[in-house]
């Protein structure tokens, strides 16, 4: 390729502002019709997941997990360099853990290259090629272009949707503000009237019940009010991970019986890049999930708060429940143990206690 072709591919790629959007790009760049291509994106638990794939005929590669170092797809990502298989049944350099996928897409070679920005490997980019020969060294220096242009055009996406997010962050404090001082006020002067009136109405009973039950609603209106005003200045993500975790509450008690709160103990808790509230969010599933099988409980309670320390902000999620608290053999089970480990991955650390009630804690602190 020319490099005025090379200069508006790249160009072609920074103007698309959605990642998923750039991927599948760069896919289109990698293979052509005769081939199958494939982006593999780290998940949660460290392995990679192949949730793009062009040009398959089988559909067996997509969602494929496939653990660090093996095939040719983990041992690029573990490795950070590009690597190639002329032959791939033949090739002694790699596992052979995907064999049977390889065989059914009819892939003789295959051609792996990581997407890399600052240092930190996004995902892989694969192409496997149908039909017997080699790779050029041009070959694999056209995936690598392509791959340096995915990674820029990755980061000028997450950059723009930083942006929107910090816009409409912007807009819901500005609304905020707005509703404070205009509802706000005029509800404080509401129930001060109320209070007023209550005191006027002296000996007369039915006067007394509606000023009563104008103090009520004005009551509940400030409530409502001050939970609509954390909702706003909250961040976007903050919030979606809020409204997750409370859909969850309530799924859990629709399953059980048992009432389920979500407290937010600060007004603007931190917020989680997406990868690491994904994994929050599946940790305290699992800790529901305990709750329900496992501890004979009546009533169960999901907090979420900050903590900072030595100048880091974490975000701390405890699960509390006032069931039967462990047993003295008590041994972690394997949904337990691997939502430790994910947690231990991801920086964080997870603890679980009887508290000074009888009851269980679950707790999780995760850096933001």
């Amino acid at each position: 390729m020319d490099d005025g072709g090379a200069a508006r591919e790249r160009a072609e790629l920074l103007q698309i502002l959605d990642r998923g959007e750039a991927w599948r790009a760069a896919l289109t760049l990698l293979a052509d019709d005769r081939d199958v291509a494939w982006v593999a994106e780290p998940d949660t638990g460290g392995d990679l997941v192949l949730r793009r794939v062009l040009g398959d005929r089988t559909a067996m590669l997509h969602g494929l997990h496939v653990p660090a170092g093996l095939g040719l797809t983990g041992m690029v990502s573990t490795a950070g360099r590009p690597a190639r298989v002329d032959d791939y049944f033949a090739s002694a350099d790699i596992t052979h853990t995907f064999d049977r996928h390889i065989r059914a897409e009819g892939i003789e070679r295959l051609l792996a290259v990581p997407v890399v920005r600052e240092g930190r490997v996004l995902g892989v980019l694969a192409v496997g090629a149908r039909d017997p020969g080699t790779w050029g060294d041009r070959a694999v220096e056209h995936a690598n272009e392509v791959a340096d242009r995915v990674a820029l055009a990755a980061a000028v996406a997450e950059r723009a949707r930083l942006a929107r997010e910090v816009a409409v962050h912007e807009e819901r404090r500005r609304l905020a503000t707005e509703l404070h001082d205009s509802v706000g006020a005029l509800l404080f002067a509401i129930g001060s009237g109320a209070a007023g009136l209550a005191e006027a109405a002296g000996e007369d009973p039915e006067l007394a019940a509606r000023v009563g039950q104008l103090q009520r609603h004005a009551a509940d209106a400030s409530t409502a009010l001050r939970e609509s005003l954390r909702a706003l200045r909250a961040s976007p993500s903050a919030l979606a991970l809020s409204v997750i975790l409370r859909e969850d509450c309530v799924a859990f008690s629709d399953r059980t019986g048992l009432p389920a709160e979500l407290v937010i103990l600060d007004e603007d808790p931190p917020a989680l890049a997406p990868s690491r509230a994904q994994a929050l969010v599946t940790a305290v599933r699992e800790a529901l999930l305990n709750v329900e099988k496992h501890a004979r409980a009546s009533a169960v309670v999901v907090s979420v708060s900050r903590r900072v320390r030595d100048g880091r902000v974490s975000l701390v999620v405890a699960v509390t429940d006032d069931g039967v608290g462990l047993g003295e053999r008590h041994m972690p089970g394997l949904g337990l143990s691997g939502t430790a480990e994910s947690v231990a991955r991801l920086g964080g650390a997870m603890q679980v206690e009887t508290d000074a009630y009888g009851g269980t804690m679950w707790r999780v602190e995760l850096p933001c």
